[in-house]
């Protein structure tokens, strides 16, 4: 008789493969498998537009299921490309209720383990000078060259710990631990 522990793996197994093939199905070449993702709980939220792309490494988890995770997750997975934005992620890697914007390049090491209420962006999303800033307040057209992105480079076996918020240009080197550190805390260092 099988065990109802391997019956559930067995479906979870299931229903990411359908997931992921309605994600290859919907998004064709703009999405590049290594195979094996668990999509944990509901699709991720996905845009990708233009010549954007998404890679996604081998044996990655993407969690956004807040019913049975182990983890307090505040959001679903939202991973969006830009135009011409890539979004890179390890094997091994496991994503929970994280959000990723790339409009130039994000790219995630393998091994990494990314908590709940992570924001990652490579861009401003909008004009830094005021006088654009007005001109796209009073719905006049913007070039959005003008915007500011720079890449952002996590390298393997990184844990990044809940609501933490990584900004563009950022470089975070192999076996770091990233946490978002509050006012009551002191930091002493020797």
């Amino acid at each position: 008789m099988e065990s109802k522990g391997l019956t559930n793996q067995r479906k979870i197994y299931f229903t990411s493969k359908l997931k992921a093939l309605y994600l290859k199905w919907k998004y064709g070449s703009r999405i590049v498998w290594g195979g094996h993702a668990q999509i944990l709980g509901p699709i991720p939220s996905i845009k990708i537009p233009g010549k954007g792309k998404l890679i996604i490494g081998k044996n990655i988890v993407i969690n956004s299921d807040n019913k049975n995770s182990n983890t307090a997750l505040t959001n679903c997975c939202t991973l969006v490309c830009g135009l011409n934005g890539t979004i890179e992620i390890g094997e091994n890697t496991q994503l929970n209720g994280v959000s990723i914007t790339a409009y130039e390049s994000v790219k995630l090491g393998k091994n990494c383990q990314i908590a709940s209420s992570t924001f990652i962006s490579d861009t401003d999303f909008h004009p830094i000078s005021p006088e654009l800033r007005e001109k796209e307040c009073l719905g006049y057209k913007i070039d959005h060259a003008s915007v500011s992105k720079k890449p952002i480079n996590i390298g393997d076996n990184v844990w990044i710990g809940w609501g933490v918020i990584i900004l563009k240009g950022v470089n975070i080197g192999n076996n770091s631990i990233i946490a978002a550190v509050y006012p009551e805390f002191n930091i002493v260092t020797g």
